[in-house]
């Protein structure tokens, strides 16, 4: 009868625990979810990326499309030359009138100047065309970035949750070695009451109870950080739900992992770097040879100076004695400075080009370290974790034979207490070679860019 009563906690504890696993719904994939749809490092990425793809738009357009610009005057000035005055251009002053005013006329009139000139560069050696590669290269580098933001944010974002399942399972262990201290402390009173044990037994079994009771608090603490450390990456995530903290401790059978790819984010980012230097060295290149352009111009020209030279100069009169010209021609322009400063250019981004291609080598290896590494140590805790999962058993069948046996005054409570310790410490040495585990297969997942096996574990 004793006995049934105190199991009663420990069978309150577990269908709790069974009640918060059938009720859970707290995985990886919906933090990832909420992760990676509210990070602000993900909107910077993708703000990069918008950008990339509108300065490519604009690369296409100054490629492709003539330089169109509109001038529009009406001016006053003096007009000693031949027929008025305007200004063709910022910095520029053109006069055009007569040599010298008529007598008893003004000495200054009103003019009008306006004009649209085109100027299409249609062959500059390649120049448009490495522009827009140029252009295309640095989207597909801001691209690889975002995959790489988001990678290492599920690597992050991985790494708390399963920080946050250690913590649950940790509190799970100290909650159950909370019961059965309980449970040996509640069975030795009991016996020292009818006088079968030594009242001192009581308050040997209490401090071991008190000792189990403020360690599972440690950890409920450790377990509300570790929370709280999780909802500052994915801040919509429902603290109310329970955790999948079961399949912590029975992992799926893992397979070993292959070379890295080159289609790894980490890797492309340094790829598409490689590239589009490649790219502005070439481009930089060709700044020493000239262009030819097309050029064609409309202007509309008017003066307050009549043919017969007589000069009026009120406002209007600019538009009066108007003349409208074209212009076309074609137009070889060589910039003599970049023909002896190109070469350098080119030389030094060649240089910070041969730089990426070094760190797209070192980071290669890094990886693919990483995997072999993490493999071999992924089979050794295996080993170690079947090794221990045998004595977990063994040691919970002996603590349920010494407790038996001191129910009936067979053993001291001294012995009871010790198997108890051993068995307390193979869970713990269970959960903690578990924990080395996943730490493991997340440096894995992210050395070969895959998280399918963490996400169908823990989903």
């Amino acid at each position: 009868m004793i006995r049934h009563k105190l199991c009663l906690p420990g069978i309150l504890i577990m269908l709790v625990s069974s009640s918060l696993h059938a009720q859970s719904s707290l995985g990886l994939t919906k933090i990832w979810e909420i992760t990676l749809s509210n990070y602000p490092s993900i909107s910077s990425k993708q703000a990069q990326l918008d950008e990339s793809r509108l300065n490519e738009t604009l690369t296409r357009s100054n490629a492709y499309m003539p330089n169109v610009q509109l001038q529009l005057q009406n001016s006053m000035g003096t007009y000693a030359s031949s027929s008025g005055a305007f200004f063709p251009l910022p910095g520029v002053i053109n006069i055009n009138g007569q040599v010298a005013g008529q007598p008893g006329q003004p000495s200054a009139a009103f003019n009008t100047f306006g004009s649209v000139v085109a100027d299409w560069k249609f062959f500059e050696f390649g120049r448009k065309n490495l522009s827009i590669k140029a252009a295309d290269l640095d989207i597909d580098q801001a691209t690889n970035e975002l995959s790489a933001e988001q990678l290492r944010l599920k690597t992050r974002s991985a790494q708390l949750f399963l920080k946050l399942l250690n913590s649950k399972v940790n509190l799970q262990w100290a909650l159950q070695n909370e019961a059965r201290t309980r449970q040996i402390f509640e069975l030795s009173a009991s016996l020292a009451v009818a006088g079968l044990k030594p009242g001192a037994d009581s308050s040997l079994a209490l401090s071991a109870y008190l000792q189990t009771d403020a360690e599972q608090e440690s950890w409920r603490a450790k377990l509300s950080s570790d929370l709280q450390a999780l909802t500052e990456l994915a801040p919509d995530i429902d603290t109310a739900q329970g955790l999948h903290y079961q399949a912590y401790l029975s992992p799926a059978p893992i397979m070993q992992g292959g070379a890295i790819e080159a289609s790894h984010p980490y890797l492309q980012v340094l790829d598409a770097a490689v590239r589009y230097g490649q790219t502005q060295a070439e481009l930089a290149g060709r700044q020493a040879l000239p262009s030819f352009s097309a050029l064609g111009g409309v202007a509309l020209r008017g003066s307050g100076i009549g043919q017969d030279g007589v000069v009026e100069n009120g406002v209007l009169d600019g538009y009066a004695n108007g003349s409208t010209n074209y212009l076309l021609g074609l137009a070889l322009t060589w910039n003599i400075t970049n023909a002896s400063t190109s070469n350098l250019a080119k030389k030094r981004i060649l240089s910070r080009v041969r730089s990426r291609q070094a760190n797209y080598e070192v980071q290669k290896l890094d990886l693919n370290t990483r995997q072999s590494s993490t493999s071999k140590r992924i089979e050794g805790q295996l080993r170690q974790i079947s090794s221990i999962n045998a004595a977990v058993k063994n040691a919970r069948l002996a603590y349920e034979l010494y407790l038996s046996r001191f129910e009936n005054g067979l053993i001291s409570l001294t012995e009871l207490l010790q198997i108890q310790l051993i068995l307390q410490q193979a869970e713990k040495t269970n959960i903690d070679a578990h924990s080395q585990l996943w730490e493991q297969v997340l440096v894995r997942s992210e050395a070969s860019g895959d998280f399918s096996y963490l996400q169908n574990q823990f989903k």
